[in-house]
């Protein structure tokens, strides 16, 4: 510090001047404590600083410690800025598919639904054929004298036919077919002279698949002929 000393004509007194230096370090050490400190010679005072009159170069190096700083001003320094986000990063490759679960137990069964209404009955339609005049050659074989022919199934059949011959006491055979197969049969012997005698047969058969029903007779001596022939089949199922 240096003397200044200053003299009066009637008294000589001496008065401490502070060099411009420790101005600037005592005003320096004012703001850093918060403006609230007064100057260590408390000569000086924060209101008699103007602003900017103290810089970082009158602040020798060292001098102010962060003890020395206020709280704000130090939350000040520590806090630095944030940056900008950085962008964002690209979504990573999907993961192989993990194994399949376990089955789940089963379900508990429905109730049962109502029952439908019944359908009406059908109706049973027969199936029938006629024929008139058929001529029975002598010892020829068996004549076609009507046929028919049904689907699978079941069936009542019936057949009838009227039987004549020529000569006198002659006999006559006719069969009720299923194809290839005979359901029934009749034979008739010593019939009269120049006679018409009716003949019927019937039987109950099964076909698995669409069949010709047929009747079929022969005369053994003379030339006879079937006539009013007929053929039925009543389906059963």
């Amino acid at each position: 510090m240096k003397r200044r000393a200053t003299r009066s004509p009637g008294n000589r007194k001496r008065q401490l001047w502070p060099t411009p230096s420790i101005v600037l370090a005592s005003a320096a050490l004012f703001i850093a404590l918060g403006g609230t400190a007064f100057a260590a010679s408390g000569l000086i005072q924060a209101g008699e600083i103007a602003p900017g009159a103290v810089t970082s170069k009158a602040i020798r190096a060292g001098a102010v410690e962060p003890k020395d700083l206020s709280t704000s001003t130090r939350a000040l320094l520590e806090a630095g800025a944030h940056g900008e986000t950085g962008p964002g990063g690209s979504n990573g490759a999907n993961g192989a598919n993990g194994p399949n679960g376990a089955n789940g137990t089963n379900g508990i069964d429905g109730t049962d639904g109502s029952n439908g209404v019944d359908g009406t009955n059908g109706t049973i339609a027969p199936l029938s054929a006629t024929k008139g005049l058929t001529a029975l050659p002598t010892a020829s074989p068996p004549t076609t004298v009507v046929e028919l022919t049904v689907p699978a199934g079941s069936y009542v059949v019936l057949a009838k036919t009227d039987l004549s011959h020529t000569g006198a006491g002659d006999s006559v055979e006719c069969s009720l077919k299923a194809g290839a197969t005979a359901i029934d049969q009749i034979a008739m012997k010593t019939l009269p002279a120049l006679a018409a005698i009716p003949a019927s047969l019937q039987a109950v058969t099964t076909t698995a698949s669409p069949t010709q029903l047929s009747v079929q007779c022969s005369v053994l001596v003379a030339n006879g002929a079937a006539n009013f022939s007929s053929l039925i089949a009543i389906p059963t199922g």
